[in-house]
């Protein structure tokens, strides 16, 4: 049975068919249902479309809509066709043109459409200029249909200039012309004639003009809503798409070789799938499964899956939730999901895809590319990657695809090699965020003659041309840009700017059929063939979680084929083909390195892993064969990790050493190769030598490494990027590198204002003609020069990364319209077309760049660019290189100061990467101070530092941390100092020396048997390396408030049950021994270093030392090595502190003898004398032998000898000489000479000898130190004179119970004693010092013990304290038996003597008068000039500056309604400047009160001269206004002070971060410019617009306002989960952990204070009792200091109170659950877990917490152990995820950790 809609179809089919048989023939009917329309005869038929041609009838799905075309067109009424993405709103109204016989105009809408793009546009010919109509006045006037595609895409205020078009059928135009409705412009013509209204400006609007408008359903669909008064003019209806039965039918008969099940089972999918979308989940287009299902017919094997992955790529568009629901879509309707390998085979001219599971061999049928291929490079096939190309092979001979893919995944090599088999070239077009609609297509110029004419872009010369076209960057564009293209894409139409119009070339030929027409003429009329050779292919990159830009508009276009992640073998394959090299090892490392933190559930590393791309480890691979051992620094700069956040960092780090990449210093190359040397170029050019730089650049080996590293890169064709702080030398590098290898450069430096355009070009207008020149970028690129782009950080990210096309492929579109490519790739035809530039092969860019993240205000760079340019990270030089430097700046600075500035320096960056501090302070700045002090060297040092460190003033946190440093150093910024500053021991005076007795020095000749043998080889046992670390070591100068002799204090790391043993000086470095445990400290350069080895000597003490108290001593061989012996075993060792290697010397006595010595108490125990030389004596003390060790070339040795005597004791007396004290109280003199040792006595007749315990030799005199005398002298031979010590009854304070004689009789009293010059110092404990020698002010508490100082020239003595430490030994009695003043003393030189004591507090004095007073004088230029008392200043103040007459009683004020500012009067609260109120910066006022005004300071003079009584009035009120404040908050004074207490610990970190906070946000809010205004900067990509007359061409910032429909910015989720149990309450007087909790607590509240809308935060607590007791709830914050308290007095009382019980688990459990369930809702959601460590306690493995964290990946999650009674929490930390859990020795560094963790997450 024929149906009436069947009737009807054939009819119409008829009447078309003889509608176009015959143009003489009258116009037919054509008729749906009961409305008929007449046909009429185009006037312009090349304006009709011909796309689906005669024998297309449209699906049933569509005729009900083209009936109701036909009514409204009949009735005159301008339609509005809404409906989802995809081509059937469009593909209905080219249907019903064609059908209708009707012309049509086309107006694709973008945010970039202007009323220019509508109506008229200026031209510009022969000097004059005039209008051109543009498409809805051409449509208005031919009678034509204007069809309106976007309309939701159009900004407001833009197609309302339509509305009286549409209302009234009239418009003014801009060229005074005037546009009538046409029946009453008929009216007037009766009265007029043409001509007339011609002259009047009237034009008759056709009754044919109809406007068809197509827009999406907002808000549905992202978009702007439509204007009411726009709207009201349409009759709107909805189009939906064809309903399943009949796409059904559509795709059987687009697919007949796919089976009719598999068919239904796709499209079953995709309309079940698009029926349950929803505005977070994007639908289907079934515009591209249509594209697909061609693909499917050619390919049948392809599974159904395989199918729904081309239309819709899930992965990229949809959260793990949904892809669950499609996934499970999928198996419901049971869509296979199988995939076969296939491969793409060439044999000349004929393409087959071949599937080998199926043996099924496709040939493709592809059209004759206009131009073959010109691509060569290597290419290495990989399964993955064949598969591709052949599904990429089979998308291009049906049409146009989209290519995604990460940054770096090979995106355009594989475009390339499909590009190469198939043997078509292609061109290539950058995208960019500032790219309109209008540059995509045409852009218009100026002709030398003034003239205007469009240029066509080169996606429109591909079209012509029937070349291939890749878009790349798709994704930087707005999707209006892209949408405009979709007439392109959809029908092969498009209507260019300048009004010609390009068609397909089946539509082209039917058209010329049709109308009888040939080419030429089709041409002449503005319309232009695409040949079918034609494609244009997008390539992007894949989605972020910052940038969205696949919608459902993209997803409607075309299929998305996605670049498939390589696996490790393939990888491997392609970097070991590419590179040849044979360092597979190093490779395989690096791929399972990248891969393993690829797959990372840390959000942190997997963002570090884009820059690891393969593109870059290719890069790294080269580079490790090039100079192997570098692997891991060569990684480490690919990502730049120095930069990463703390927490990434450190995983990062782990994940490095896991993989065990490391630098192997064993195979590095000798550098014997030069790079710099090997790139040097020969200038020949006078021009390039003159762009050759040649700066002052003071060379160090750090930055000699750094050049040749960059030559290395440059060598292998790569360009590169210095990136790092301010101020560490970029530029400077940079030129002196250009400078070495002679090549000249073009320099960039770019700014927040930069564009695509003066980037690309320079435009200039001369004699009101418009032409371009070549920027820098340009010219270097020609000519081979180096390109140097500095400050590119600062440029708008989207404009720098046009230079993505150019760095990676070698092309780059330029703002006039040419293109750049590399001359290698030229063909003939490109050697003569102006349009292409040439790149010359030694085109290089050096690109500098700050590094990314706070405190820098710049782009990051290295997130879009980075894996395409060769990284060098430029650091401050190391110590040694950035002294040589600095010396050269202030060659007449002390070295003492430089090394000061440079340690503070170094402290100071230091804070800022542990993020203390924002500031990065650089080389620039220090390099700045040290020229000021070389120029004025009497300025105060610390003025001068205020000259960088002022910018900080105002910070309370920032100044008082430099401060600290500065003062830590011996620099007093920031020290005010006043009344008594000066604080020396007063000197006394000894007495007169009286003649005791003569003395004579005699030589000895030893007695046969005895003397010294010749030296041999020490024995030792096996050596054996020591464990050690590096460890910080504090320092703190003293003299920052108070002159005295203590200069400085040193703290090395040692615990309580530490015990110093021995320190000794080598060279410049400290070494120090502890005992229990057994421990070395060296402190290389001790003067400036700011860290400490410590060696664990423990192997190497003997076993059987836990039953005695070991003492330890040291003496330094020379060279490297250093001997220990410990006197109660007496042991002996060597050891060799470079490589931390210590072998034992063969045992000079038997464990026998030693144990018995021990019991029986017997005194012949080994001694280690001290040493002025490198020689160490070792002596039997009460025996007779010697042994003496020297460090010789060949290796130590030792020397045996043997006096005549028993020795007492041995000590040093000068260089290579030793005095020797007999039992008897002779004195000898041991020397030795070239290995010979001869002895003398010092015969004396003094009564019972010389008991010495210091001898110093002078040329003409010897003075020693022995009782009962301070110390007696004299000539070598003659008279001695002494001054007998004085005899007190009172000591300073009673001995200890624990100093018995027993114990302090094992002392070596010689080592108590040292000479600085003249000046005897001693260590004196207070039970042994006289209290009439020590002042008043100084208390036995306050002290360890003294230095008694005798000034043997002046005959004075002095008692300076040596300052208790604070920390009291548990082993009182052990530190008797080594040292009875509780401190050990070693002279440092002749200025300074070092006191190291028993708990390891190191201390720096200066005893010597004349040192004094020379300190004293640096000290006073310190903080005043040695003209600051001649400087004088006078104020002239001008009565109106200050007006003391307005100073009155303080008061309140009034408060301003308006809360206007007010400044410099005396009547508002709230003013700033002003007298008498509340306010900020004035004087008088009772208190300050910030109402947000911008303040005026009042001088400090002024605030000076305030009397007295006003004061006092004013601090009455404001304590008034205190407690009126507090009540209102309900908190009294005491409150107010406890919250002081606990926010004075937080305060610092707590500022930080919200001031990290609030500059990314203001960073994310920074304006942008927007074009098309009519006021504002002028638009240098409009000049020609302003020439011709157009008045938008302006650009003005405003800030960023998202597109409508744009998803909202999702805040941030923490849940701060705090350990409340019993235990905290119980031990928080052992390690304050509940106290830290609460500082935890209030950290959070006032971090996020007043930032929920960016951060929604709770804290709970976990107990016995519960899992989650909550104390802040997301949405009640506490609002004030009163409710914080409280919060925390909750807290408090629930740990009093709750039962005994662990949570711990259970509460990271929970917490984790309940964001999980909302992560969606959030950008980011994180979990902080603070607990004791006592999990064990309650059975709790480390397993389940393990567990916990991991569960969720998408939820970051850390504990922090703030408690542990055991090492419990080390264990837990271990066991944990690296950078996921904190343990909290310190209790103080909690807030450094919550920052820490804040600053990774929340505020990135």
């Amino acid at each position: 049975m024929i149906t009436r809609v069947s009737l009807l179809r054939l009819q119409h089919a008829r009447k078309v068919l003889t509608t176009t048989a015959s143009t003489s023939s009258k116009p037919s009917t054509l008729t749906i249902g009961s409305v008929s329309v007449q046909l009429q005869d185009a006037k312009n038929p090349d304006f009709v479309p011909a796309f689906y041609g005669q024998k297309n009838n449209p699906p049933q799905d569509l005729l009900p809509h083209l009936r109701w075309l036909i009514q409204k067109d009949k009735l005159k009424q301008d339609v509005f066709l809404l409906g989802v993405p995809g081509k059937i709103r469009l593909e209905l109204v080219l249907r019903y043109l064609e059908a209708t016989n009707r012309e049509f105009e086309y107006l694709p809408i973008t945010r970039d459409t202007t009323e220019a793009d509508i109506k008229q546009r200026r031209e510009i010919r022969d000097g004059t200029a005039y209008y051109t109509d543009l498409c809805a006045v051409r449509a208005a006037l031919k009678g034509r249909v204007l069809v309106i595609d976007g309309v939701e895409r159009a900004e407001r205020n833009v197609l309302p200039i339509l509305n009286n078009l549409l209302e009234n059928r009239e418009m003014q135009l801009d060229d005074g012309r005037f546009l009538m409705k046409h029946d009453k412009y008929d009216e007037l013509k009766v009265k007029y004639d043409e001509a007339t209204l011609k002259k009047m400006g009237m034009e008759r609007v056709s009754e044919n003009f109809h406007v068809i408008a197509l827009g999406l359903p907002v808000p549905r669909f992202p978009g702007n809503s439509l204007d009411p008064p726009f709207r009201s003019r349409f009759q709107c209806r909805n189009i939906q798409e064809l309903s399943f039965h009949t796409f059904l039918e559509q795709a059987k008969l687009i697919a007949p070789n796919v089976s009719e099940t598999n068919l239904n089972d796709l499209i079953s999918v995709v309309y079940a799938y698009n029926s349950e979308a929803s505005t977070s989940r994007p639908r289907i287009g079934t515009a591209v499964v249509e594209n697909t299902l061609k693909i499917w017919n050619e390919n049948p094997s392809y599974s159904a899956g395989e199918i729904v992955n081309f239309s819709y790529p899930a992965k990229e568009v949809l959260s793990d939730s949904e892809k669950d629901l499609i996934n499970t879509f999928k198996t419901k309707f049971e869509l296979s999901t199988h995939e076969r390998t296939r491969e793409l085979k060439t044999d000349g001219a004929l393409h087959t895809v071949q599937v080998p599971a199926d043996k099924r061999k496709i040939q493709m049928k592809l059209p004759t590319p206009s131009h073959p291929t010109s691509f060569a490079s290597t290419w290495i096939p990989t399964a993955k990657q064949e598969n591709l190309i052949a599904d990429l092979a089979l998308a291009f001979s049906k049409g146009d695809f989209i290519l995604i893919g990460p940054k770096g995944s090979g995106k355009s090599r594989i475009l390339g090699e499909l590009s190469r088999r198939l043997n078509f070239n292609y061109v290539t077009m950058v995208l960019h965020q500032d790219m309109n609609t209008r540059e995509l297509i045409q852009r218009r110029h100026m002709k030398e003659n003034g003239d205007t004419v469009w240029e066509d872009s080169i996606l429109v010369t591909a079209a012509r041309n029937g070349d291939v076209c890749v878009l790349d960057g798709v994704e930087m564009v707005h999707s209006s840009v892209i949408m405009s293209l979709s007439q392109l894409i959809y029908h092969r139409r498009f209507d260019l700017p300048n009004g010609n119009r390009l068609v397909g070339e089946k539509e082209f030929l039917t058209i010329m059929e049709r109308d009888g027409v040939d080419e030429a003429t089709m041409n002449e009329r503005g319309v232009f063939q695409i040949p079918d050779s034609f494609r244009v292919l997008f390539v992007g990159e894949s989605q972020s979680k910052e940038h969205k830009w696949i919608n459902e508009n993209v997803l409607s276009i075309l299929p998305f084929y996605t670049v498939p992640n390589l696996s490790l073998s393939e990888q491997m394959s392609i970097i070991s083909e590419i590179t040849h090299g044979s360092n597979t090892e190093s490779v395989d490392k690096l791929i399972k390195f990248v891969q393993t933190i690829k797959n990372s559930n840390d959000a942190g590393l997997k963002n570090t892993a884009t820059s690891l791309s393969l593109r870059r480890l290719i890069h790294i691979a080269k580079r490790d064969l090039m100079q192997p051992g570098h692997l891991r620094e060569l990684v480490e700069k690919a990502a730049l990790s120095k930069f990463l956040p703390q927490i990434t960092k450190e995983t990062f780090e782990h994940e490095l050493n896991t993989a065990n990449v490391f630098n192997d210093t064993t195979i590095r190359t000798k550098e014997n190769e030069k790079f710099l040397d090997m790139i040097r170029a020969n200038t020949i050019k006078a021009e390039d030598e003159a762009l050759i730089p040649n700066v002052l650049f003071h060379h160090n080996k750090q930055h000699d490494e750094i050049l040749e590293d960059m030559a290395r890169d440059m060598k292998l064709g790569s360009h590169l990027l210095l990136i790092g702080n301010q101020g560490v030398g970029k530029n400077k590098l940079t030129d002196r590198f250009l400078h070495l290898i002679n090549r000249p450069r073009q320099y960039m430096q770019l700014h927040r204002d930069t564009t695509v355009q003066t980037l690309t070009m320079q435009t200039v207008v001369e004699n009101g003609i418009i032409r371009h020149e070549d920027s820098a970028l340009v010219k270097a690129a020609r000519s081979g020069q180096i390109l140097v782009i500095d400050e590119a950080d600062k440029a708008p990210l989207h404009v720098i990364a046009i230079l993505k096309s150019l760095l990676d492929t070698g092309t780059l579109v330029l703002g006039d319209g040419r293109t750049l490519r590399p001359a290698s790739s030229f063909t003939e035809a490109d050697k003569t077309n102006d349009r292409i530039v040439p790149i010359h092969p030694n085109f290089r860019i050096i690109m500098l760049a700050n590094r990314p993240g706070f405190p820098f205000l710049g782009n990051n760079l290295f997130a879009v660019l980075g894996d395409l340019f060769a990284i060098h990270m430029i650091d401050h030089p190391g110590r040694d290189s950035e002294l040589a430097m600095i010396k050269k700046f202030g060659p007449t600075v002390p070295v003492k100061t430089l090394n000061q500035l440079l340690t503070i320096f170094n402290e100071l960056r230091e804070k800022t990467d542990q993020g203390l501090l924002q500031y990065p302070y650089s080389t620039r700045e220090l390099v700045n101070i040290v020229r000021h002090c070389n120029e004025f060297p009497t300025d105060p040092l610390p003025e001068v530092c205020r000259n960088v460190f002022d910018f900080d003033s105002y910070s309370e946190d920032t100044i008082a941390t430099i401060h600290e440093v500065f003062q830590k150093h011996g620099v007093p910024l920031g020290v005010i100092r006043t009344g008594e500053s000066l604080s020396i021991m007063e000197r006394i005076p000894l007495g007169e020396m009286k003649t005791i007795g003569k003395w004579s020095r005699q030589k000895v000749e030893f007695p046969k048997s005895y003397g010294f043998k010749t030296p041999v080889a020490v024995e030792i046992e096996r050596p054996e390396k020591m464990e050690f670390g590096l460890r910080k070591l504090d320092k703190q100068s003293n003299r920052n408030n108070v002159f005295s002799e203590l200069h400085c204090v040193w703290k090395l790391p040692t615990d309580e049950s530490n015990i110093i043993s021995d320190g000794i000086r080598i060279n410049d470095d400290l070494l120090v021994a502890s005992v229990n445990p057994p421990r070395l400290y060296h402190c290389k350069d001790f003067m400036d270093t700011e860290s400490v080895d410590e060696i664990n000597i423990h192997k190497i003490i003997p076993r059987f030392r836990a039953i005695n108290k070991p003492r330890i001593r040291l003496a330094y061989l020379g060279g490297d090595n250093v001997l220990l012996h410990e006197e109660e075993a007496n042991f002996t060792a060597i050891i060799s502190l470079p490589d931390k290697m210590a072998a034992v010397v063969t045992k000079q006595t038997s464990l026998g003898e030693t144990l018995g010595a021990m019991f029986t108490g017997s005194n012949y125990s080994w001694r280690l004398s001290n040493q002025q030389s490198n020689h160490a004596l070792l002596y039997e003390c009460g025996g007779r032998e010697m042994l003496v060790y020297t460090d010789e070339k060949h290796g130590v040795t030792v020397q045996n000898g043997t006096v005549p005597f028993n020795i007492k004791r041995v000590f040093a007396s000068a260089p290579q000489q030793w005095t020797v004290v007999s039992m008897e109280n002779e004195n000898y003199l041991l020397k030795v000479e070239l290995g010979n040792f001869t002895l003398e006595k010092i015969d004396n007749d003094l009564e019972g000898g010389l008991d010495t315990v210091a001898t110093k030799l002078d040329k003409n005199a010897m003075t020693l130190v022995a009782e009962p005398y301070y110390f007696v002298q004299g000539n070598h031979s003659g008279s001695v004179s002494g001054v007998l010590r004085k005899k007190s009854e009172n000591t300073f304070h009673k001995r200890p119970y624990s100093f018995t004689d027993d114990r302090i009789a094992a002392n070596d009293v010689s080592r108590e004693n040292a000479f600085l010059g003249s000046t005897l110092v001693r260590a004196v404990p207070g039970f042994m010092t006289p209290t009439e020698c020590v002042e008043e002010k100084i208390r036995p508490f306050d002290c360890i013990g003294f230095l008694e100082t005798i000034d043997t020239e002046r005959k004075k003595i002095c008692y300076v304290p040596v300052p208790h430490s604070g920390n009291i030994s548990l082993y009182q009695d052990w530190v008797a038996s080594i040292t009875k003043s509780a401190f050990h003393i070693v002279p440092w030189d002749n200025d300074k003597v070092l006191t190291v004591d028993s708990s390891g507090s190191i201390r720096s004095f200066e005893l010597r008068m004349s040192t004094l007073e020379k300190s004293f004088d640096d000290w006073k230029r310190m903080t005043g000039g040695a003209d600051d008392e001649k400087l004088r200043m006078e104020f002239d103040r001008k009565p109106d500056d200050v007006d003391f007459n307005k100073l009155d009683e303080p008061k309140l004020g009034k408060i301003d309604p308006n809360n206007a500012p007010h400044h410099g009067g005396n009547q508002w609260m709230g003013g700033t400047g002003g007298y008498n109120t509340a306010g900020l910066g004035g004087i008088g006022g009772p208190f300050r009160l910030d109402a947000g005004h911008d303040v005026h300071q009042m001088p400090d003079f002024a605030k000076q001269q305030v009397p007295k009584h006003i004061l006092k009035k004013a601090r009455e009120i404001a304590k008034v206004e205190y407690a009126k404040k507090l009540r209102e908050i309900n908190m009294s004074e005491y409150d107010a002070d406890a919250y002081e207490k606990v926010w004075n610990k937080v305060q610092a970190p707590s500022r930080k971060l919200a001031s990290v906070i609030d500059q990314l946000e203001a960073k994310k809010k920074e304006r942008e410019w927007t074009k098309h205004q009519t006021s504002g900067d002028l638009d240098d990509g409009k000049l020609i617009e302003g020439v011709t007359g157009e008045q938008n061409i302006y650009r003005r910032r405003i800030d960023k306002v998202p597109d409508p429909g744009a998803p909202q910015t999702k805040p941030k989720r923490l849940k701060v989960c705090l350990d409340v149990s019993g235990s905290m309450y119980r031990f928080n007087g052992y390690d304050q952990r509940l106290v830290k909790s609460l500082e935890a607590a209030l950290m959070t509240m006032t971090a996020l204070d007043g930032k929920t809308d960016k951060v929604q935060y709770d804290i709970i607590g976990h107990s016995g009792d519960s899992p989650c007791v909550s104390f802040v709830k997301t949405d009640h914050h506490p609002k004030n200091n009163k409710e914080r308290l409280d919060t925390l007095k909750r807290m408090i009382a629930h740990t009093q109170y709750c039962v005994s019980g662990d949570n711990t688990v259970e509460s990271l459990q929970f917490a984790i659950k309940e964001l999980a369930a909302k992560k969606d809702d959030f950008d980011e959601t994180v979990v902080i877990l603070v607990s004791d460590a006592n999990l064990e306690r309650y059975g709790i493995q480390p397993k389940e917490l393990k567990d916990a964290m991991a569960k969720e990946p998408n939820i970051n999650s850390f504990v922090i152990f703030i408690g542990s009674l055991s090492d419990e929490a080390d264990q837990l930390q271990r066991e944990l995820p690296v950078g996921k859990a904190f343990v909290l020795k310190d209790t103080s560094e909690l807030p450094k950790i919550m920052e820490t963790i804040f600053s990774s997450t929340i505020a990135q």
